[in-house]
């Protein structure tokens, strides 16, 4: 049976939330509004980026739209500044997967605009099937990962789930998946990351690599 390896995106897939809160900083200042500290934007991380317009602008749904409209103009001006390219080593790792017959998928908090222009930027959307966007009403990890699963079928074994953050080992324990914690972006908590339940935290994409060799062979 083939094993299916689900990855989340930002901070996983590449180091794009520098890239978001400086495109919605610009969206901000595009409207000549002062834009909220990184640390209040983050505090609001769970829905999809539409989503977050809406929370940092509530009661004004127009306003939010606008927001939104140039974050994504912002968004895909400055990837290449910002992320020109997915983590070192990343689309290898998919190549080792895909080879070996394990079947590979996105569960991501972002939003599908932002998702679409990041992997048109980074050319490795051909290895997903399928990618499962956030939602503006809240985080649906879970409910996506089962999603994929289902899409699966009994197509795999085992499903892992691939994310940089301790909320994504809880979902994917959730969801009935393995979770496996990626720590190689610089804003990885490896600290909680190992105190979290996780299978394996792996601190550079080189030994992600390493281990899929195992897993997949």
């Amino acid at each position: 049976m083939k094993k299916g390896f689900i990855f989340d995106f930002d901070g996983t897939i590449g180091e794009t939330i520098p890239l978001a809160l400086a495109a919605l900083r610009a969206a901000y200042a595009d409207l000549g509004l002062e834009p909220p500290s990184d640390a209040e934007i983050k505090a609001l991380f769970g829905p999809n980026e539409f989503g977050l317009c809406k929370k940092l602008v509530p009661n004004a749904p127009e306003l939010a739209e606008k927001l939104y409209g140039r974050y994504l103009f912002h968004y895909e001006a400055m990837h290449g500044k910002y992320s020109p390219a997915s983590f070192y080593g990343i689309a290898d790792a998919l190549k080792i997967i895909c080879d070996g017959g394990a079947l590979a998928a996105i569960v991501t908090g972002k939003g599908d605009d932002s998702a679409k222009i990041s992997l048109l930027q980074y050319g490795v959307g051909e290895f997903f099937d399928p990618i499962e966007c956030g939602s503006e009403e809240g985080a649906v990890k879970v409910e996506k990962i089962k999603k994929v699963a289902a899409a699966w079928g009994g197509k795999v074994s085992k499903i892992y789930y691939i994310g940089d953050a301790v909320s994504d080992v809880y979902d994917a324990l959730e969801a009935g998946a393995v979770p496996v914690s990626a720590a190689w972006s610089a804003l990885a908590d490896i600290p909680a990351l190992k105190r979290a339940p996780t299978s394996r935290v792996f601190e550079s994409v080189e030994d992600f690599k390493d281990w899929l060799f195992g897993e997949i062979l």
